[in-house]
């Protein structure tokens, strides 16, 4: 992805969209940035904090996802990684 297309990505994050709708295009931005390696991947989205479940089979992806919402968040302070590595 080029750096205009992240800046447009994250300048439209939240626009307009409920808890669920943004949940879900999280899920979608990681799935596009890990390559699909995150499996059984859920976000829960709320004001006071993002929780991302799944499972990975290398700590690389579980950063890759991490990464990614912080990237399309400006670094939500409360981003609780609960992907685990088997």
């Amino acid at each position: 992805m080029s750096m205009s297309n992240s800046r447009i990505e994250h300048h439209h994050f939240g626009l307009g969209k409920n808890h669920q709708e943004l949940a879900q295009y999280l899920e979608g931005h990681i799935n596009r940035i890990a390559n699909g390696r995150i499996r059984d991947l859920h976000v829960d989205y709320s004001d006071e904090r993002i929780v991302l479940q799944g499972r990975s089979r290398t700590y690389h992806a579980k950063q890759l996802a991490h990464q990614a919402v912080l990237d399309l968040t400006d670094g939500h302070p409360l981003l609780a990684n609960q992907i685990v590595v088997l």
